[in-house]
């Protein structure tokens, strides 16, 4: 920082050298200087007044001023500029009366190394000193901006501390008829509650202090003095008032409040041009039946045919009015049918029919086809023809990402536009396509039924100690057979799980049975640890940490026998998630692991960061070792950060004896993979053999 700054010094001497000397020591060390030289109080007085000296360097006393009195000015012109003494030629009584008066601290001219340190040092500090200074001023007056919007608020604001009123605005006295803030002092605010409700009202203040509360509102019957009672909404939230923590609660009357957040809602939803609902309400609902099971429909991709044209003929205003008597046509037409249209973008629309065959679907575009073109359309006055094209996309419940049909169905579109417009396509997808999505749906319909059916399988592979660690660890894989009794690995049906949204049901159900497996190993005295990997989908899951937590609970399993993997890319993609679930862990004391590591550009922050317990070396870092002295010294580079950040590195894949004799002088704590045992539907490895 001070690098690229001018340092202003003022140096009290009655003579020029000490000045010269210390700002070419300054420049020296690389520091734009500019130094002055003072002799007596009136000197120090208009260089103080300038406003910008970031230190005084002075002799112990020269003939008209000495560092005791500088600093009595420095502290009556109020600034915060510390003041150093050159201590070459001053006795230790000289120094200590001064450091007393408030001297930061004592140089030499002799040590200049540490001269320049302690100077930059302190006006390091001084200038932050004076951004905390302007900071608590600013902070002052946005409290100061905050009280007065709070007391001129038209909502009614109260705070509270352990239950009692200790200020409440005017908003608030009146909703409750009062009229001076004396008379509800120290009131508690039970007394504003209709007394039928104190059990439902104490029982959320309670949540609401324990963090347990599944809202930070509740509607309830407001009391008056005279003992009429009102329906309002109370809003909590945790505040302070004159520096002390309390709870500011928000009052508005109900009726109001539900009606303007209704019609904000339904605002939200429209297309104000059109009335059409608009983008990110068709969005939303697509995406609230796309992969869900039982649910399958048609995509509408529509537009008015040859718009910019038109729009060129009759003028924007017109134009924009045709856009809405479409969409109003359009949707007298949907009418009992159950789908909704959305205006998309520009002139094009989008209509959501659930539970429509594609059959259903055609009879529909040829019938919105035939009443657009038969329509009289007259904007403005003007009477003008207007036809329309149409695509069609099918969805049903293997289907994952909505973009993919409203893609195909702009295709289809695409292809009646060629055909000179009013036309509608469907969207047909090529065999391939077929047959990939059919065996996506017949796997997916396979991993439903195995986990209704208790009937995945679990494999485990040893995690072996270099470095003598006595548990047994190994990593859990899953298996699924199909309908032939054949096993499957997670490569071939993951994906399938993954398009299915079944990848937090499929991590549950290992997690759940890996606990049983490493319980009955601990009842039988052996001191097993077993590493579970944990998708995207699921650390994106906020309702894993709590669920972990109760059945680790009912297991009675100790939480440091099982440690959970994250893949690095995962980790890395979705750095928030990550984090809370580093947090939720540890407070479980369930221990952490990243599984391909070393890929990332970004590797040796995660290494200091991300609070992972064990890094699992990425399979083309291992199987590069005995080939690769970049790849050796990456290993080694990742072992000794490891170490010094309290984490244990895991080479894995080890699948060969040249890999292995490697990896024993690279620093790393544990080894995995064929060369010791592939995965194995029982823990049987002898870790013995490696001691």
């Amino acid at each position: 920082m001070l690098a690229e700054e001018i340092l202003h010094l003022l140096v009290l001497d009655d003579s020029s050298n000490n000045a010269e000397t210390v700002a070419n020591m300054l420049r020296n060390a690389g520091h734009a200087v500019h130094a002055d030289r003072i002799e007596d109080d009136e000197d120090l007085r208009e260089a103080l007044a300038k406003d910008d000296c970031d230190m005084v360097l002075a002799k112990p006393r020269i003939p008209y001023l000495s560092a005791v009195e500088a600093i009595d000015i420095i502290r009556h012109a109020k600034q915060s500029v510390p003041l150093l003494v050159i201590g070459d030629d001053a006795d230790g009584e000289q120094i200590d009366e001064i450091l007393k008066a408030g001297a930061r601290d004592v140089v030499y001219l002799s040590r200049p190394m540490r001269l320049a340190h302690a100077l930059l040092r302190e006006v390091i500090a001084a200038r932050e000193h004076r951004k905390l200074l302007q900071c608590e001023s600013s902070l002052d007056e946005a409290n100061n901006r905050a009280q007065n919007l709070v007391d001129s608020s038209r909502d009614a604001i109260t705070y509270v501390h352990d239950g009692m009123h200790i200020y409440a605005n005017e908003s608030y006295l009146k909703t409750f008829g009062y009229s001076d803030p004396e008379e509800i002092a120290g009131l508690p605010i039970l007394n504003m509650v209709k007394k039928e409700e104190h059990a439902k009202f104490k029982k959320f203040l309670r949540d609401f202090d324990k963090g347990k509360a599944e809202s930070n509102t509740i509607d309830v019957d407001g009391l008056r003095p005279d003992g009429s009672d009102f329906n309002i909404t109370m809003e909590f939230t945790p505040a302070a008032f004159d520096g002390e923590p309390c709870t500011q609660i928000l009052i508005r009357a109900q009726a109001h409040n539900k009606e303007l957040e209704q019609k904000l809602s339904d605002m939200s939803k429209l297309d104000l041009l059109t009335g059409a609902y608009n983008r990110q309400y068709f969005l939303d609902a697509f995406n609230r039946v796309t992969g869900k099971t039982g649910h399958e429909g048609v995509i509408f991709y529509l537009h008015p045919d040859n718009f910019k044209q038109t729009r060129e003929d009759i003028g924007i205003g017109p134009s924009d009015q045709l856009l809405a008597d479409f969409a109003k046509l359009i949707a007298g037409e949907l009418n009992g049918k159950g789908g909704f249209i959305a205006r998309f973008e520009g002139e094009y629309f989008t209509l959501l029919l659930d539970d429509q065959s594609l059959g259903q679907a055609r009879g529909l575009a040829e019938q919105l086809c035939k009443t657009v073109e038969e329509h009289p359309f007259k904007p403005d006055g003007s009477n003008i023809s207007v036809t329309c094209s149409i695509g069609l996309a099918l969805y049903n419940e293997a289907t994952t990402n909505p973009q993919d049909v409203l893609s195909r169905a702009e295709r289809a579109l695409s292809e009646a536009d060629k055909m000179g417009g009013n036309h509608y396509r469907a969207y047909i997808p090529g065999e391939e396509e077929m047959a990939e999505q059919e065996r996506i749906i017949t796997l997916a319909r396979h991993v439903k039924m195995a986990l209704q059916g208790n009937k995945l399988e679990l494999q485990f592979q040893p995690i072996v100690s270099l470095k003598g660690d006595e548990n047994e660890n190994y990593e859990v894989f899953v298996r699924m057979r199909d309908e032939e009794d054949l096993i499957l690995g997670p490569n071939e049906f993951f994906p399938a799980a993954e398009k299915a949204g079944l990848m937090t049901a499929v991590d549950r159900w290992v997690i759940a049975h890996s606990i049983k497996a490493v319980t009955e190993q601990r009842r039988e005295g052996k001191p097993a640890v077993l590493f579970v990997n944990l998708s995207a989908a699921s650390l994106k899951d906020e309702k894993l940490l709590p669920w972990l937590r109760d059945i680790l609970k009912a297991a009675h399993t100790q939480p440091d026998t099982l440690v959970i993997e994250i893949s690095e890319s995962v980790a890395c993609s979705n750095l928030r998630s990550f984090k809370m679930l580093f947090e939720g862990l540890s407070q479980l004391h369930v221990r952490l692991a990243i599984d391909h590591f070393g890929i990332a550009p970004n590797y040796a922050n995660l290494i200091k960061h991300s609070g992972a317990d064990f890094l699992k070396l990425d399979a083309s870092i291992v199987n590069a070792l005995s080939s690769s002295q970049e790849a050796q010294d990456k290993v080694k580079e990742i072992s000794v950060l490891a170490a010094e950040n309290q984490k244990k590195v895991v080479a894995n894949s080890v699948e060969d004896p040249h890999t292995l004799a490697t990896i024993y002088s690279t620093g790393v704590d544990y080894i995995q993979g064929y060369f010791l045992q592939e995965p194995n539907p029982e823990m049987n490895y002898d870790f013995s053999s490696m001691g």
